[in-house]
């Protein structure tokens, strides 16, 4: 049962920046490994600017899902900046859990 169904909060122990692949992969307490590509988070952002966009049917006019750089943002999460210059989305522990299961969109109902 992942970490949505059941309210724990994933905890990442090692979170790693491929920068050749333009992805994510981070190993949780539990051992589990998520590989998230950067085209796939860059989809997912939750900014408020990214949100309106797809409230109003806005297709994402770049295509660069190329990560420039993460920042740590204390226990929370990830601030992901994207080769685009996008900086504004801070993706929390349990969206970017919920990113690599396929349930971002159970993440953002709750």
């Amino acid at each position: 049962m992942n970490s949505i169904m059941n309210n724990q909060q994933p905890t990442p122990v090692e979170v790693q920046l491929k920068k050749f692949t333009s992805s994510l992969d981070i190993t949780w307490a539990d051992g589990e490994l998520s590989k998230i590509a950067g085209g796939n988070l860059r989809r997912h952002c939750a900014c408020s600017g990214c949100r309106s966009r797809k409230m109003i049917g806005t297709e994402l006019i770049t295509d660069s899902g190329r990560i420039k750089k993460i920042n740590l943002m204390g226990s929370t999460g990830l601030q992901i900046i994207f080769a685009d210059g996008h900086d504004r989305g801070v993706f929390p522990w349990a969206y970017l859990h919920a990113i690599a299961n396929g349930a971002a969109l159970d993440y953002l109902d709750q």
